[in-house]
């Protein structure tokens, strides 16, 4: 029993949580907070999964214009919708 909690605990810090891996950031429009998901910088044509702390939802998204700035990293993501949205996400 003894191994076995150490076998437990050593698969938990190896294995983080996803949390651990999303770049946050707000939404240009609503000051909404989101975080992104994957936490590396997209490129044009990706797809992102985008979380709104706000609404406790999450939309997957294109990526359509990735610029980079000295302090942040603004994204234009289109929706499934149709709609577009400007994130401004913490610099890189």
């Amino acid at each position: 029993m003894k191994n076995l909690w150490a076998v437990i605990s050593l698969v938990s810090l190896a294995w983080p949580p996803q949390a651990a891996s999303a770049w946050d950031g707000f939404d240009a429009a609503t000051a909404d907070l989101v975080e992104i998901i994957p936490d590396g910088l997209p490129s044009r044509g990706d797809t992102v999964d985008v979380r709104n702390y706000d609404g406790d939802t999450t939309q997957t998204c294109l990526v359509e214009d990735v610029t980079q700035n000295a302090s942040t990293v603004e994204l234009l993501v289109r929706s499934p919708g149709g709609g577009t949205r400007m994130l401004i996400m913490e610099g890189r």
